[in-house]
């Protein structure tokens, strides 16, 4: 603690009188905590705060008080919130001061609260402005983790006091407003980077959009005429070049997926998808969509079994609960091996109707699950067949559900299979 007096007293008190004493004290520490908390800007925040310790009687304080706030790198402080009347003079030379210079300048560096008996006999009071008139100073360092976050400064008459408890107050006071500069400091970033992310994301959706768009129809017509090839319609073809065109062909495909992945990854994301809702019966979709992946399932003599339960018609979106249905079936299809079985079931659950596909395929890592709902994630299991993946069906999926206020999952462990689910609310 650095002083320049042999002021510094300790109050001899009634019971009564230390009683008030510390419920003042409580009060001031619970009314400045409020404060910080609070949801105004930083600069009204502290404002508020230094009013609240000027009116605190015990500190024998004048209305006037400021906050310097620290930059660390350039070694100096900036006058960031004052209360009461300054001069125009004060204002403008102290909006910044260099560590180590006047009060406040060895407060930052020495990281201890100074208190000052008189402006005009401390030496260490190096700046001086015209119509100063005498006074003393509480310094405090405003510190967070032991990082000088700032200074705090309050006036007083010449000569007061210095009361022991007051000082101990104070620096309780500084530790409070250190940890909520710093708080708001990186609320602030956060903020900035989540705006920084969007844009972004923004600019993201909007290449995929035009990237997916513009290539859509040369993909098309190699498709197309791959197709007429193979199909010798134009001329007859060789085996060695038939199998070419059907490579061709099955890579345009995948391409046509991928592209048409990527459209609704930028469609939903840019909030440029409308769910068209309505109420019916998800169990006929269910079941349209295990009699269209039956084929897929009998190359790979694969059973598909469903166990459909009674349920109440429910409002969503039928392409786009079409297409989860559609993916999960599918996924549960590739990833399990020749011979296996691959469960369908519908039930209530609570106030949700739950989809739920259960496979007998290798199952996931703890790693792959944390992966599996975002996009372009490649992970450690892969398709018994040889099929191809965009790492995006799941990613969409997962959007598409929550636009329906619902949610989605996977139970899984190694070697035991896995169940993915979908819910809807019933209402």
């Amino acid at each position: 603690m650095d002083m320049d007096t042999e002021n510094t007293v300790k109050k001899t008190e009634t019971p009564e009188e230390e009683i008030h004493r510390r419920s003042e004290e409580y009060r001031v520490l619970h009314e400045v905590s409020k404060i910080l908390h609070s949801a105004d800007e930083l600069k009204v925040v502290l404002e508020k705060v230094l009013a609240t310790l000027t009116r605190f009687k015990e500190l024998e304080v004048e209305y006037k008080a400021g906050i310097f706030l620290a930059d660390e790198e350039k070694k100096v402080l900036r006058l960031f919130s004052v209360v009461g009347e300054f001069g125009q003079e004060f204002m403008e030379k102290e909006k910044e001061i260099p560590y180590g210079n006047c009060l406040c300048g060895r407060a930052a560096v020495s990281g201890e609260i100074i208190i000052s008996n008189s402006c005009f006999s401390d030496k260490r009071h190096e700046n001086k402005f015209e119509g100063m008139t005498d006074h003393g100073h509480y310094i405090v360092p405003l510190k967070s983790s032991g990082k000088m976050v700032g200074v705090l400064f309050l006036y007083t008459d010449s000569n007061p006091p210095w009361y022991i408890r007051n000082q101990e107050i104070l620096l309780s006071i500084g530790g409070l407003i250190g940890d909520a500069i710093v708080s708001r400091n990186r609320e602030e970033e956060i903020k900035e980077k989540n705006e920084q992310l969007k844009e972004l994301n923004k600019l993201k959706n909007q290449f995929l959009g035009i990237a997916s768009h513009d290539l859509r129809n040369p993909l098309y017509t190699i498709l197309s005429f791959s197709e007429i090839l193979a199909d010798e319609s134009v001329g007859d073809v060789n085996p060695k070049q038939k199998e070419l065109l059907g490579k061709i062909n099955k890579a345009s495909r995948f391409m046509k997926t991928l592209l048409e992945n990527l459209l609704d990854v930028s469609k939903i994301e840019s909030g440029k998808i409308d769910l068209d809702k309505k109420v019916q019966d998800l169990n006929i979709v269910v079941d349209q969509q295990v009699e269209l992946n039956q084929l897929l399932a009998e190359k790979k003599e694969i059973i598909l079994d469903s166990n459909l339960g009674e349920l109440l018609p429910i409002s969503f979106d039928q392409n786009a609960i079409t297409q989860v249905i559609g993916n999960f079936i599918s996924n549960a299809v590739k990833f399990s091996p020749p011979k296996t079985k691959v469960l369908i079931f519908t039930d209530i659950d609570g106030d949700n109707v739950r989809f739920s596909v259960r496979d007998e395929g290798p199952g996931l890592s703890e790693d792959d699950q944390k992966l599996l709902f975002k996009e372009f994630q490649v992970l450690s299991a892969k398709p018994t067949g040889g099929e191809k993946s965009t790492g995006l069906g799941l990613a969409i999926c997962h959007k598409l559900i929550h636009l329906h206020e619902g949610q989605v999952g996977v139970i899984s462990e190694l070697g035991k299979g896995s169940v993915f689910f979908f819910t809807l609310p019933l209402n």
